[in-house]
Parts: C-alpha cells; sequence; structure tokens
C-alpha cells in the first residue's frame, strides 16, 4: 500500500499564522471577553435587581 501526501506550501502555514495572529489581536483587544459577556451576559434587569439587593 502506498499513500501519497501532498506536501505544505509555504502560503498555507502563512495564511495560518496570519489567523493565529489575528485571533491573538482580537483577545488582547478585549474582544473575547466582550464577545462572551454579549452572548452569556446577565439581562439588564438582573444586573439592576443584583445592585437593589447589594
Amino acid at each position: 500500500m502506498t499513500d501519497i501526501q501532498k506536501q505544505c506550501e509555504p502560503c498555507e502555514d502563512s495564511n495560518i499564522d496570519q489567523q493565529v495572529n489575528l485571533m491573538d489581536q482580537f483577545i488582547a483587544d478585549g474582544g473575547f471577553e466582550q464577545a462572551f459577556k454579549d452572548v452569556f451576559g446577565l439581562p439588564e434587569s438582573v444586573k439592576q435587581s443584583l445592585k437593589e439587593v447589594s
């Protein structure tokens, strides 16, 4: 049995590096935290109720 594997082209590696750099920059700029809060954050009514309790 013979397997022929395609060699990775240099442009594929640089494309992956660019994607990683973009993700690192997104995280460093607080984009991940903001997206997380937007999806999983508490509704404003709950935040107000918590303020009233404390």
